[in-house]
């Protein structure tokens, strides 16, 4: 069975297959132990702990001592995991409690960091974001959280869409650099902190290098300083939605 989808967009959620009954061989290696959970709760942690790039269905058999053919009776393929556990994933962002006497702006601003938090703690869920469509159970119940948020803003409806995904492409793409950053401090053994100081002196030097995450404007670390930015920006997205 492939590995991998067809070159045309598909979706596991828009896909019903019927399970299929186990042979006794497979039973016999260790299959009958499985479930999709199982398979999908390890999937996500050897992602967190390997990255989408090393990981594999192969590597996931041997995590769960079965044969890789076994987890093609949950799964068709790479991609149909991939969605699942990013959907799974999305599982973890702490949803706000609707409270019609709460401020929607605060409830706003907990959903957007949480989903930057869940993200920074998965990085492959960021690179996973934009292959599929995000259907799932999950996603659907972060949208529709989102949704009854907005709904109690003064914004129009058509606006209040416009305004979450103005919102939430920023989190994204804040996300995917802090991310980025995060992993290139891994990749070095250094912490964040150490890895900036050390770009930091090789481009003292060079013209329009000073600013930005390069330059410590205090006494304050990386993450003080990017969760600082982070909730700056974010107030003034807010307010110019009702500017």
């Amino acid at each position: 069975m492939a590995g991998k989808r067809d070159s045309h967009p598909r979706s596991v959620w828009l896909t019903s297959k019927p399970a299929r009954k186990r042979r006794e061989s497979e039973s016999a290696a260790g299959a009958g132990n499985l479930d999709r959970e199982k398979i999908i709760a390890t999937a996500v942690r050897l992602l967190d702990a390997k990255g989408e790039a090393q990981f594999s269905m192969r590597l996931l058999a041997a995590e769960l001592n079965v044969t890789p053919m076994s987890l093609y009776w949950y799964v068709s393929n790479k991609d149909d995991l991939l969605e699942l556990a990013l959907d799974s994933v999305i599982g973890e962002i702490r949803l706000p409690k609707i409270n019609v006497r709460s401020d929607w702006r605060k409830d706003l601003r907990a959903l957007a960091g949480a989903w930057r938090h869940t993200l920074v703690a998965h990085p492959w869920a960021i690179r996973c974001y934009g292959e599929y469509l995000n259907i799932g159970p999950q996603s659907m119940g972060f949208t529709q959280r989102s949704q009854e948020v907005m709904a109690r803003s003064s914004l129009s409806k058509e606006d209040q869409l416009v305004a979450l995904s103005a919102v939430f492409q920023y989190v994204y793409g804040f996300a995917s650099t802090e991310s980025r950053w995060l992993e290139y401090g891994r990749k070095t053994g250094s912490t964040v902190d150490e890895f900036v100081a050390e770009v930091a002196a090789s481009v003292s030097g060079i013209p329009g290098a000073q600013g930005g995450l390069l330059e410590r404007r205090s006494t304050q670390t990386m993450k003080e300083l990017r969760d600082r930015d982070f909730d700056r920006a974010l107030d003034w997205l807010i307010a110019g939605m009702l500017a």
